[in-house]
């Protein structure tokens, strides 16, 4: 019998959920508030979403306390910096001017440690938050909530329980964390799930929305571990074989919802945008997955479904090319002429001029020419040698415990408890990145620590005070690389509208040599600038490019090109724009040609026998007229913020400006890379990675299918 504090708490706990249910995406906060162990400068001006008593609501997002501004928590505080950076520049200017100097490390003996470990947990349990701002706002968690779906949820009855609409709501962990987020329980509506006894049934459907969601590997189910787990949760329950998963299992889910995807993109009525990410695995085989983006009518979000991963031999040419895009095209029914364009990931020459010859205009992954540009300054042959001496490092460190131990005790006064040192994944540029820059600023520490390690190869693992030199270059020459990366994950969905001022920022700024430069910054700036030229030089893109920007919103006035430049793209607007209102116009004649002879069957009323004559019918505005006030209107209408989403404004600015959002829409449906913003952040490269190289071949296609289409 349970006692009426357990009756009483599951009250409040079942209260909570119904409130969960009824606000789902928002949280309701009374105060900003910044735990006590979080040092860095810039938590000063943000904090979590917190109760009037300071308990935090949710990790996921974090408000600026200055404009309210709510901005994804990446567990580090680069985006904080750079929030400070693009909104508030004096504030920042201010903040790091007043920075306390970093502390030296000097070594302790093992008392001098344990006394400062003690005085540091009493100064940390005398107050729990190191900021607190008192203000009564919420905050929208949107699809970053972790949510866990009910149990009774059919994977193997996917057309009935799932609708494009309505999404599998899927329980996620960030990479980057160490600990559990809070979860939240919301149980599906009646009318769309249909409910079934829990089962082994039950048990098949959850291991395999598992092995989905988690791309996982079905052999898994043979794992002793997974079966005493299993086992422990349910028993007895049956756990389906690896072979049932490949063979029935998987493929039964990949076909209806399958079927249901292809309806969906035969109602697509306007134009649409490709992707084609190479990617290679485990075995050293290529593949590449298509996605393919697109606008709802009506709507104002930029929708994206996979729909094909396919082999792709080193050994083909523009012939093999040609024919898988071909039925690629003829399997989804997709029209070329619908096609605004193709952003690619992939160097090979072949796969361009297979889509070069079919009309369609090629524009490189931003992504994947920011990974080309390092990966080039990672492969000098002094850069390679340090790298190697890097992981040695910290291979060296991970293996003695109480060299580990000593340096996070450090990390605290150098403002460095969410930025762990870690080995990089050398495939993924960013995380070799991060590597070398936690190198940097822990070199008084790591220098000091390696000289009393027993049983290492010194010359292994010593880096002389000109290869730190060649670091702290690297950290500084890419660092606008990396705050690229950081604004692409902040958008809701980057659009190719986006590059021309990225591209135009790094290489007029970032990577323009200064005289203060060493001689290598010197040199890879130039190789970098000349990289980013070169892979958007082609005379389509350069245009197509200039189009999207001119017709986004948000950089109306930002000097991102010359007048010649801006120039350029308005005349191909301005024809565009005629021919859609002359379209328009010719559908509307047909509409009014209807009209008039549905009137002249009714007979005449006598007011229009006496005055008809002397009543005229106003002329139709000429199209071009028409075209320029249009564009005069967009112009006129003030520029919107750098954060606002561009398909929102059109969404709202469609009264005003009608053929000019509809042409609009034409280039906001291709984006600015082949990965969406959740697997941006480097951590979550890394993991989407690992998973994808090691899928087994026969089942590449299904399970990166079933799992994008579910997520993304």
């Amino acid at each position: 019998m349970s006692s009426p504090e357990t009756e009483e708490s599951k009250g409040e706990f079942q209260l909570e959920i119904s409130k969960l249910m009824e606000e789902k995406h928002i949280y309701k906060y009374s105060k900003l508030v910044v735990p006590s162990s979080m040092r860095s400068i810039y938590w000063r001006f943000f904090g979590f979403p917190a109760t009037e008593n300071g308990k935090i609501l949710t990790k996921v997002k974090i408000v600026c306390t200055i404009c309210h501004t709510q901005i994804a928590y990446n567990r580090n505080t680069s985006n904080l910096r750079m929030h400070l950076q693009n909104k508030h520049n004096q504030t920042l200017i201010e903040l790091e001017t007043n920075k306390p100097p970093k502390k030296q490390y000097v070594p302790h003996s093992i008392k001098e440690k344990r006394v400062l470990k003690k005085s540091k947990n009493n100064i940390s349990n005398s107050s729990s938050h190191i900021y607190a701002t008192s203000i009564d706002e919420s905050v929208n968690i949107n699809d970053d909530i972790e949510f866990v779906t009910d149990s009774n949820v059919s994977l193997t009855n996917l057309e009935e329980d799932i609708i494009i609409e309505s999404p599998i709501i899927v329980p996620r962990k960030r990479a980057s964390s160490t600990k559990d987020y809070q979860v939240s329980y919301v149980q599906p509506d009646d009318n769309t799930i249909q409910t079934v006894s829990t089962d082994e049934k039950t048990v098949s459907d959850a291991i395999t929305e598992f092995i989905i969601i988690d791309l996982q590997l079905p052999e898994i189910v043979e794992g002793r571990g997974f079966q005493r787990l299993i086992a422990t949760l349910k028993s007895p329950c049956e756990i389906p074989s690896k072979n049932k998963l490949d063979e029935d299992i998987i493929p039964k889910v990949y076909e209806n919802f399958r079927e249901t995807i292809m309806e969906s993109l035969s109602c697509i009525t306007s134009e649409i945008g490709l992707a084609f990410d190479e990617w290679k695995s485990n075995t050293n085989e290529t593949f590449m997955t298509v996605s393919i983006y697109y606008q709802n009518p009506g709507e104002s979000t930029l929708e994206t479904k996979v729909l094909n991963t396919f082999h792709t031999p080193l050994s083909w040419g523009e012939s093999q090319w040609g024919l898988a895009i071909d039925s690629l095209f003829s399997e989804w029914d997709l029209n070329y002429e619908k096609i605004t364009a193709v952003v690619v990931a992939s160097v090979r020459s072949e796969l361009s001029s297979a889509l070069s010859n079919r009309g369609l205009t090629i524009v490189p992954c931003l992504l994947h020419t920011l990974q080309l540009c390092a990966q080039s300054c990672f492969e000098n042959v002094d850069v390679a040698i340090i790298l190697n001496k890097c992981r040695a490092i910290i291979g060296a460190i991970s293996k003695n415990s109480a060299l580990s131990e000593s340096i996070r005790m450090q990390e605290p006064s150098l403002e460095m408890e969410e930025n762990p040192i870690v080995m990089d994944c050398p495939s993924i540029w960013i995380s070799t990145y991060n590597m070398i820059d936690q190198m940097v600023l822990r070199r008084n520490i790591i220098s000091v620590m390696l000289e009393t390690i027993d049983g290492i190869d010194q010359d292994a693992v010593e880096l002389s005070d000109d290869q730190w030199k060649i670091m702290e270059d690297l950290v500084r020459v890419l660092e606008p690389f990396k705050v690229t990366i950081l604004t692409l994950s902040e958008e809701k969905m980057p659009i190719i509208s986006l590059l021309k001022p990225l591209l135009w920022q790094l290489v007029s700024s970032h990577m323009k040599p200064k005289d203060t430069d060493s001689d290598l910054a010197r040199s890879l700036k130039e190789s970098l600038s000349e990289m980013l030229i070169d892979r958007y030089a082609d005379s389509n893109v350069a245009l197509l490019l200039q189009i999207a920007t001119t017709l986004d919103p948000r950089f109306k006035q930002l000097p991102y090109a010359t007048e010649e430049d801006k120039n350029m793209a308005s005349k191909p607007i301005k024809e565009m724009l005629v021919k859609l209102i002359e379209d328009e116009g010719e559908h509307q004649v047909n509409e009014d040609n209807i009209v008039e002879l549905s009137r002249k069957k009714s007979r005449l009323s006598g007011m229009v026998m006496l005055l008809g004559n002397y009543c005229t019918i106003k002329n139709r505005m000429p199209s071009e007229e028409k075209a320029d006030l249009e564009l005069i209107q967009y112009q006129a209408e003030p520029t919107a913020p750098l954060h606002y989403c561009p398909l929102q404004w059109w969404a709202k600015i469609t009264a005003k400006c009608p053929n000019l959002s509809k042409l609009a829409r034409r280039y906001n449906c291709v984006p600015a890379c082949c990965a969406p913003p959740s697997r941006i952040p480097s951590e979550m490269q890394i993991l989407y990675h690992s998973r994808r190289t090691a899928l087994p071949p026969h089942l590449i296609d299904k399970l990166l299918f079933l799992h994008g289409n579910h997520i993304v």
